[in-house]
Formats: structure tokens, sequence, C-alpha cells
């Protein structure tokens, strides 16, 4: 009797390990400040596959070519081939100007984007030569510039920012700042 006490004991042991890994695994043990987003993908998003963010802040990607709204992607980037893609509003740590964060900034654009996102085909801009800014999703429904910011792995942008989309990115780096995250108190001194 003694010794099935003492199996079920280490079975016990090991299933509360596994679940635990399982939970870290699936995002329950990250470092990122997890909300929801407060701005929603659109309902006509359009599907991209990207790569790796190179260290300029820019991906390639490309509209898949089946889906509900392919061909709202054809219109919009025009073209079915890899284009260059920056996210819009945001910028990036830069190594020039942020040293102290460029590697947990690119690994979080790398881990908030993955291999596929969801673009607001209502808000794409062309730059030139072949890169658009872009509003994006990611698989699991979060505004990957909202995160970012909020993140305090990058800013928002100096610039003009979109009506659609001011109000969530300035109150996500308001509370970045407020809470010293990222980049916003590691490279405060900088």
């Amino acid at each position: 009797m003694e010794q099935l006490k003492g199996k079920s004991s280490a079975l016990m042991v090991v299933v509360v390990l596994v679940a635990g890994g399982i939970f870290y695994l699936i995002g329950g043990g990250s470092d990122t400040v997890e909300v929801s987003s407060s701005v929603k993908k659109p309902y006509d998003a359009v599907e991209m596959t990207v790569s790796s963010v190179r260290s300029d802040g820019r991906f390639r990607g490309m509209i898949e070519r089946s889906g509900r709204y392919a061909d709202k992607g054809l219109r919009t980037i025009g073209t079915y081939d890899r284009v260059y893609l920056r996210l819009a509003d945001v910028e990036p740590p830069q190594p020039a100007r942020d040293p102290c964060w460029i590697d947990e900034g690119q690994n979080a654009l790398d881990d908030l984007i993955g291999a596929r996102i969801w673009v607001d085909p209502k808000d794409v801009q062309e730059q030139g030569s072949g890169t658009f800014t872009v509003y994006a999703w990611n698989r699991s429904g979060t505004f990957v510039q909202e995160q970012l910011i909020r993140d305090g792995d990058a800013k928002v942008f100096a610039g003009r920012l979109s009506s659609t989309y001011r109000d969530a990115l300035t109150a996500a780096e308001d509370e970045a700042s407020a809470a010293e995250r990222g980049l916003l108190g590691a490279c405060a001194g900088q």
C-alpha cells in the first residue's frame, strides 16, 4: 500500500510540472503585459505570411492567395509578390538611438508578428520602393502596434498618427511610460 502511495505522489508531481510547463508555453509565463487589445481586428483584414523582422523594422510579406479577402489585399498592395512591410505609427528601437534595448525590441517584434499577420486594408500606405506601412494583428488577434508600445518595446511615431488608432497607441505609451517598461525605463538615462 505504501508503494502505491509513493508512486501516486510521484505521478502527481510529474503532472503538476507538465501542467506548469504547458501554462508557461501558451503565454501564462510571459513577461509581457498581456491585455486584450482595445482595437479589434477589422472584419475585412487581409491575411499575409511574413518573414522575420530586420533591424530597420521592415519585414517581407505576401498576401495569402486564398481566403475571403485575398482579392481586397491584392487591390490594396497590388501584387502577390513579396513586398516590404513596416508597422505604421511605431518606432522600433534603433541601434544608434536605443542601443540598450535593441535585442529585446527585435525579439518582441519577431514574437508578436510571428509568421502570419492580418492587415487593415483601409490604412495601407506605400512609402515608395515597394515598402508599405500597415496596421497589423497577429494570430491571437492582438493589435501588434499597441502591444509593442504597451510593453515598452517600441515608441509611438513622432509624426502624424492615424486618427483611427491614435488614442489606443498614445494610451499604451502613457501606460508604458508611467510603469517605466521596456526601453522607456531601461534607456531613460541614455
